[in-house]
């Protein structure tokens, strides 16, 4: 077989077949790692050096600074930046809303999903990269923006006495997204995923009964649409989701993201279950293999992740988290280098 382009290797992965090399890429790659490996490198930058086969753009947001390492976005929550690439929502626009679920349109001024500024990054990662790397846009589902706009308690108290309420927000998340993922996908963008956690070490935040409920119809809803004009779509959710996994497989997903073995997911049981009807990206403990390791420790984390997953295509080799700040650059490096000496197909590993 001839050597693929990056975009072909995640194509294939997530069509269930088997590329020329197990394909790499990673959601977000903090940037001390970045900075010590590539020094001056871009996150775009980064994954030409790297060889990575994808590239992940978010949407652009318009910040208003709020000192203290802060700012607030568009919908008015207000964010801490932390140490890692991703904030933490510390202020929420809908907090001491106490009204019914019509009189949102007044307490809450919804942005415009395809305002020209918001493709910025996109519009340069396609090119930069259309048709050489997978360019994988993130949209957002059912829960992140409601738990942003309210807060997490809030929210949970919502679920049983203000359920109308809930329907309302994440109609409104479902709605803007898909209008973002059409514009997205009209400027160039490969793949789509979202990042919405619902789940922590013993299931859903809010009980799987709650979450098929209220979060489930949402998600299908979003997926159906992406998957109707023809796209795949990732779907992310760390901790523990087997008690959710067969409903989200349903949805129409092409695959799921990132077995966090933290929370107890198992990869083997993972690709053994559902390795007919999905793809499956991670696997990879970032800790404690990456963060405290040594080289050979990396290299066979990779022997094991390949073994219980990679045989028969539709897997992608990444971390079950990210490429957080703790992780040793060099760790990472070994993990690519590792990868293209026996990930290549048809595997041996025996």
């Amino acid at each position: 077989m001839s050597e693929l382009s990056g975009l072909e290797r995640v194509l294939a992965a997530l069509s269930l077949e088997e590329p020329d090399r197990v394909p790499t890429f990673e959601w977000s790659i903090n940037g001390r790692v970045r900075e010590t490996l590539f020094p001056g490198s871009s996150p775009f930058g980064f994954a030409d050096k790297a060889g990575l086969d994808g590239v992940v753009v978010y949407e652009d947001q318009q910040k208003e600074n709020t000192g203290s390492h802060g700012y607030r976005d568009e919908w008015g929550i207000t964010y801490a930046e932390t140490e890692e690439d991703y904030p933490t929502a510390v202020g929420h626009p809908l907090e001491s809303f106490d009204g019914q679920a019509e009189d949102i349109a007044v307490s809450l001024t919804i942005p415009d999903p395809q305002a020209d500024w918001r493709f910025e990054s996109l519009r340069e990662a396609v090119k930069r990269f259309k048709g050489r790397k997978a360019i994988v846009f993130r949209l957002r589902d059912a829960f992140s923006l409601p738990r942003n706009l309210r807060g997490m308690q809030n929210l949970m108290i919502d679920f049983v006495l203000n359920p109308d309420l809930v329907r309302q927000l994440t109609d409104i998340s479902i709605d803007f997204n898909i209008k973002t993922a059409y514009r997205a996908m009209e400027l160039g963008a490969d793949i789509f995923w979202t990042s919405d956690d619902y789940c922590d070490n013993r299931g859903p935040t809010m009980g799987p009964e709650i979450w098929r409920e209220f979060i489930l119809p949402g998600l299908r809803r979003l997926v159906q649409t992406i998957r109707k004009e023809g796209y795949h779509f990732i779907k992310h959710n760390d901790g523990n989701i087997r008690s959710i996994l067969p409903e989200m497989a349903d949805t129409g997903i092409s695959c799921i993201d990132p077995i966090d073995t933290g929370a107890g997911m198992d990869l083997a049981e993972t690709k053994q279950n559902f390795g007919s009807r999905l793809a499956i990206k991670g696997g990879f403990p970032a800790e404690p293999v990456l963060c405290r390791g040594a080289r050979e420790d990396v290299e066979e984390e990779v022997k094991r992740c390949l073994k219980a997953a990679a045989y028969g295509g539709g897997y992608i080799l990444s971390t079950s988290s990210d490429i957080i700040s703790s992780v040793k650059p060099e760790n990472y490096l070994a993990m690519l280098e590792a990868n293209r000496k026996y990930g290549t197909y048809p595997l041996r590993l025996d």
